[in-house]
């Protein structure tokens, strides 16, 4: 897996707009979860959890169709910024991998691989509510525990007031996250799919090259992972234990440049 010099032919890195409008789709959720949460809170204790828990669940399936068309659009901006990136690709390379992706002959992969893709961000926007519930029911019975002890912890007590109020707060910042993490997800396994079936056995390695570049995603076995080289059917067990392609692991910028026979 020699490190490669050669310039960069496409940018295959996951859509940013497709991570912005998937991002504020998601904070709307995280807010409105929030509200319902901390609309039952009283300091450590939740008034009503089964009125809760019902509130979050209706909002939850009430998200239905509204889920579809936001899943539905961060897939086909994903797959629009993926298409141009294969198209820049072709440009550099011969015209009959240019040919392949003017006919549209990655489409029957990447259909079998859509609706997947879908049923998923759907059952995860969908979940959002639900999670908030779940983190308040688990707070709260911490200070439940907090306040039965024979010399309670107030610090302890305090602290889970404070982040029982901050539902709304806490719920947003991980849509933030689940919105980088399922659109590089998302457009690592469409290229992955795309490359292929184009005839692609193998991709180079590319992160963000900035200072936010977690070490593992850094080094691979004490040398620079940027650029180098891997097989799709094999990927790399990275220095932190994980296992995974480029784009495939929780708020990762990293993405896989495809590696053509004709290279």
């Amino acid at each position: 897996m020699p490190l490669q010099k050669k310039t960069l032919k496409g940018n295959f890195q996951a859509s940013k707009q497709a991570e912005r409008e998937f991002q504020r789709a998601l904070k709307k959720v995280a807010r409105a979860s929030g509200h319902i949460v901390e609309a039952h809170v009283d300091g450590i204790t939740i008034k009503d959890q089964q009125k809760m828990t019902k509130s979050l669940e209706a909002y939850a399936e009430l998200l239905g169709p509204w889920a579809e068309r936001q899943a539905t659009n961060m897939i086909n901006l994903v797959k629009k910024s993926n298409q141009k990136a294969y198209k820049q690709k072709a440009k550099a390379l011969s015209t009959e991998l240019k040919k392949q992706f003017l006919v549209g002959k990655h489409m029957t992969a990447e259909a079998l691989i859509s609706y997947d893709l879908h049923r998923e961000q759907v059952a995860l926007i969908k979940s959002i509510p639900i999670e908030a519930g779940l983190r308040a029911q688990e707070l709260a019975r911490k200070g439940v525990l907090a306040g039965q002890r024979a010399m309670p912890d107030q610090s302890t007590i305090e602290e889970i007031k404070k982040e029982l109020g901050l539902s709304t707060e806490v719920a947003t910042s991980r849509a933030v996250l689940i919105a980088r993490t399922e659109t590089a997800k998302a457009n690592a396994t469409i290229n992955q799919a795309r490359a292929m079936s184009a005839g692609s056995n193998q991709y180079r390695w590319h992160n963000s090259g900035d200072s936010a570049v977690r070490p593992s995603h850094k080094t691979y076995k004490g040398r620079p992972l940027q650029g180098m080289i891997f097989s799709w059917d094999n990927p790399p067990t990275l220095s932190d234990g994980m296992t995974g392609h480029p784009g495939e692991f929780p708020n990762c910028r990293c993405f896989a440049e495809p590696i053509f026979p004709e290279e």
